[in-house]
């Protein structure tokens, strides 16, 4: 699919996404969001899953950004990134160091 396409389909599945949300079908909703983003963003994902550790930063700095649309994406990138395998199997460690030296702990 060529980047056209893939926004195309993205777009398609964040209105499916409303639709389900507005007659109260949530998981159909999350689940619709979450394929949409990751369609989206695929590039981004595909960094954090190769370990490049300054996008999951902006990630987790942008989860609390005043800017809805920005706030919405970072959180369900890392959804979808908690629920990856690969990333669980791989970075676990890494990322929770990362996450912790940006939360000041």
């Amino acid at each position: 699919m060529n980047k056209s396409q893939t926004l195309k389909l993205a777009r398609v599945l964040l209105d499916e996404a409303v639709t389900c949300a507005l007659r109260n079908d949530i998981n159909d909703a999350k689940h619709l969001s979450k394929l949409s983003v990751k369609h989206e963003f695929k590039q981004e994902y595909d960094q954090v899953i190769a370990g490049d550790a300054e996008v999951f930063t902006m990630l987790v700095k942008n989860q609390y950004s005043k800017n809805f649309k920005v706030k919405f994406i970072s959180r369900v990138l890392l959804d979808c990134l908690a629920d990856d395998e690969q990333f669980i199997k791989t970075f676990k460690e890494k990322f929770i160091h990362l996450h912790l030296d940006f939360e000041g702990f």
